[in-house]
């Protein structure tokens, strides 16, 4: 199954905020959005990174009450690794445990055009796995041909 697999099946949208907004703000935008990331844009739209509630969780934790008005673009991840709609649902699992982050933008041709999660891919490939489990045990039943 590819990236854009995934995608197709949990839909597209990606809910961004822009680099500047305060942390207060965003957590009230994952709040009322009901998720758990948001993909971070500059001003000039271009991807910045993502913000997570577990970032929000160790600024608050490191920084107490006074994060909640830091902007996000110094508490979130930079440099985080991005997937493309047609690599692997497999290697986007990998650079997620290799790289120890839970969400990755999808993009392509510079544009950020979903984001996806550790969650998604683990839901993908356990149905993947099912539907492959199926097949196996039909085929398990099909007598076996004579060889007469």
């Amino acid at each position: 199954m590819r990236v854009q697999d995934l995608i197709k099946i949990k839909g597209d949208a990606v809910i961004t905020v822009v680099e500047n907004i305060r942390t207060r703000d965003a957590a009230k935008v994952m709040h009322d959005r009901n998720v758990g990331a948001l993909v971070v844009i500059t001003t000039s739209g271009k991807l910045k990174g993502v913000i997570s509630e577990r970032e929000i969780v160790v600024a608050v934790a490191e920084y107490g009450r006074e994060a909640l008005e830091y902007p996000i673009a110094g508490l979130m991840l930079e440099d985080r690794p991005t997937v493309t709609p047609t690599d692997s649902v497999r290697d986007a699992m990998t650079i997620m445990t290799e790289k120890r982050v839970r969400h990755l933008p999808v993009v392509s041709e510079g544009q950020v055009v979903g984001l996806i999660s550790l969650g998604d891919t683990v839901k993908a490939r356990l149905t993947e796995k099912i539907a492959e489990n199926v097949v196996l045990q039909d085929m398990a039943r099909w007598p076996a041909p004579s060889m007469a």
